[in-house]
């Protein structure tokens, strides 16, 4: 990257979401392939991070996660709930049950967002045809929409706001998608969480749709990729792991992103979380993936 600002943010405001340990060999995540969650928190924290997305381990209460976080250095930034129905499914309770138990997880650990997206299947029709807005249907993004505003409605209960991820592979992938969601629920209801990688890979204008909605936006997914690889995948018709394999992943500077300057878009009283993300490391040691990842941060956002 060109693009050499530095722009002042304290270091507890920079977080990794730690799914580089996750990468399959099939251009897949696995959360079961990560470390036990007591290594994983540690190797985030000596990467050098300060901060890590929230994720309760299944067994763990909140305050016990919360705790070995805290004994380690590790502040809590906002993690990510899942939306596994396209809002015609007859999925609506069990998926308002599960956006409720989350949003409480974060409300006992003194979180007041969440991302929400919409979960993703091998053989999907956008997972076999990724970043072209496939399939188009006004009438299932009502749906959503309107699934999307009960969410929001269960959450905000809990004292939670959830913010709208548009995500490659799923039914909210393309900057029309998400800007149709976002102008339908306030901001009260719904905040934006951009992630930049996923939306240039979409095709979308990504400083822009962030400038567009600058007071929604409490924290950034911070994905770097190589539009070379993205932009062949669209033209050939690759599926989402063959684009992966391809080299669509990087550590944040070491991609065709210009990082900064989309991140300049972020109003200049910003104090939401920058979350890195490398869903497929370029350095083959996730570790040492991490510590790229948060020497390119540290040295462009610095206290």
């Amino acid at each position: 990257m060109s693009d050499q600002t530095t722009r002042a943010l304290p270091a507890s405001r920079i977080a990794l979401n730690p799914i580089q340990w996750m990468a399959t060999d099939d251009g897949w995540l696995d959360p079961s392939q990560a470390p036990a969650p007591e290594q994983l928190l540690a190797l985030v924290k000596k990467a050098g991070f300060d901060g890590v997305m929230a994720a309760v381990p299944a067994g763990w209460s909140p305050a016990r996660y919360q705790g070995v976080a805290g004994d380690l250095g590790l502040a809590l930034a906002p993690g990510y709930f899942p939306c596994r129905s396209d809002g015609r499914d007859g999925a609506e309770a069990q998926v308002l049950a599960d956006a409720a138990t989350a949003a409480r997880q974060h409300a006992e650990l003194g979180i007041a967002d969440i991302g929400l997206g919409l979960g993703m299947s091998k053989g999907a029709p956008r997972v076999v045809h990724p970043a072209q807005g496939y399939e188009p249907d006004p009438a299932r993004l009502a749906a959503l929409t309107e699934l999307i505003r009960k969410i929001a409605g269960v959450m905000t209960a809990e004292g939670v706001r959830p913010a709208l991820h548009p995500h490659v592979g799923t039914w909210i992938e393309t900057a029309d998608e998400g800007r149709a969601v976002l102008d339908t629920l306030g901001p009260d209801e719904l905040g934006f969480l951009p992630d930049t990688g996923h939306l240039a890979w979409a095709g979308v204008d990504v400083r822009a749709i962030i400038a567009d909605y600058p007071g929604r936006v409490p924290f950034v997914h911070v994905k770097d990729c190589r539009l070379s690889v993205a932009a062949q995948g669209r033209s050939e018709d690759w599926d989402y792991q063959r684009t992966a394999l391809a080299g669509l992943w990087v550590e944040p500077g070491r991609g065709e992103l210009a990082l900064t300057e989309i991140l300049g878009a972020l109003p200049g009283d910003f104090a939401g979380w920058l979350m890195v993300e490398v869903d497929r490391p370029d350095i083959a040691d996730p570790y040492e993936s991490a510590v790229v990842s948060a020497n390119w941060m540290r040295a462009h956002y610095s206290a």
